[in-house]
């Protein structure tokens, strides 16, 4: 898969952090996994102990079952590999999907407030939420990410970065001095 967010750099931009979610996003589809192959493993136990009658059903049922549990399992990976961000020097850009991409970008020099959300359960695995609040109040948020603290960090750096740059490149009114 390519790079989505690397194409879309401009010319001199270069990533500070590449982000990706924390496998809490697809807790869902591993419980599920687990689920399904442990009804894989009581077929089999019941094929060679309680039912040998019905041995070859038991056993089909059984690999369809851990087959199933696998394209589970798979589909939970692509879920979480489909999400990618990053922050560069001037924007945020997220980029969501497989076979229909997203691409959401946001000038770093228009985000007002960049909120952190975590529970206790969320501090404990490592996971959280953070949120960009643009000047015109849209929030954008990243739900279940991999050390969002510093995500969150590195986003106030680069904006504080970013505007001292303006600040030092804006000329100075020499009129008012005298």
């Amino acid at each position: 898969m390519a790079n989505y967010i690397k194409q879309s750099l401009e010319e001199g931009e270069q990533i500070i952090f590449n982000g990706r979610l924390h496998w809490s996003a697809i807790f869902g589809y591993i419980f599920c996994a687990i689920l399904i192959a442990s009804c894989g493993i009581i077929a089999l136990y019941l094929a060679f102990s309680k039912f040998p009658e019905q041995k070859n059903f038991l056993i089909y049922t059984s690999i369809a079952l851990f087959v199933l549990a696998l394209i589970v399992w798979i589909t939970g990976r692509i879920v979480r590999k489909r999400t990618e961000f990053a922050v560069t020097g001037t924007r945020f850009v997220q980029k969501d999907g497989i076979f229909n991409i997203k691409m959401t970008e946001i000038p770093l020099a228009r985000v007002e407030t960049v909120n952190f959300y975590q529970s206790f359960w969320q501090r404990i695995i490592g996971t959280g939420c953070v949120e960009l609040v643009g000047s015109g109040g849209t929030p954008h948020q990243v739900h279940c990410i991999k050390e969002p603290m510093k995500v969150r960090k590195i986003i106030c750096a680069t904006i504080k970065r970013s505007q001292d740059k303006q600040e030092n490149q804006t000329p100075k009114d020499d009129a008012g001095q005298k």
